[in-house]
């Protein structure tokens, strides 16, 4: 894929995410604040240069809603549906037309179903279903050894951060984390590193 074409690409699909999110917050009378002018300028240097590795269209894609989603929920501690079943849409229609959808299916029940299982496990209060929704869509996205590799890294990432925090004494044991942007980082990583992501 064109690396100019991936970023113009990515930049449009951060728009069109951001769009979703916001409209999806205003229906729960609610808001997710302005739009961050370097968004669209990570996502489509990241693109560019994952393009230039050759990497799938889909899993090029998975960057935009993945930094939308990071930015959403660190901002309002949600996830919305319609961003992750946009994401999920997205990610299935590209994988279908690059030629890599059985390894992007593999992906999402792999990843999503480790993350549903987690939230079982939690009760609902380690991880919301947006996190898992989200992981579904990205598993789908950057197929299954690149999505496990970038879920791996967001608890790496979050642990990481988790820590930091007990350290410094900014909270306390049992305080939650948001790890929308974290779930943003591990993809950031698995897309730009060789960790198995789709070429």
């Amino acid at each position: 894929m064109n690396a100019a074409l991936a970023a113009t690409a990515a930049t449009a699909a951060t728009i069109l995410y951001w769009t979703i999110a916001a409209g999806a917050a205003g229906r729960r009378q609610t808001t997710i604040g302005t739009f961050p002018p370097l968004l669209p300028i990570v996502v489509a240097a990241s693109a560019g240069a994952a393009a230039l590795g050759g990497v799938h269209a889909s899993a090029i894609a998975a960057t935009a809603g993945a930094a939308v989603a990071g930015v959403v929920d660190a901002r309002t501690g949600s996830i919305f549906d319609p961003l992750t079943a946009a994401v999920l849409f997205a990610s299935l229609a590209l994988s279908a037309l690059d030629g890599s959808l059985a390894d992007g299916l593999t992906g999402a029940a792999c990843v999503g179903g480790a993350l549903l299982f987690l939230h079982a496990l939690s009760g609902g209060r380690g991880l919301g279903l947006g996190d898992v929704k989200l992981g579904a869509g990205l598993g789908m996205a950057l197929g299954f050894s690149a999505g496990v590799a970038a879920i791996a890294l967001a608890f790496v990432f979050g642990g990481a951060y988790g820590t930091w925090l007990l350290a410094s004494k900014r909270a306390s044991a049992g305080a939650s984390i948001r790890f929308g942007p974290f779930m943003a980082a591990g993809t950031f990583v698995a897309l730009l590193v060789p960790l198995g992501c789709r070429a």
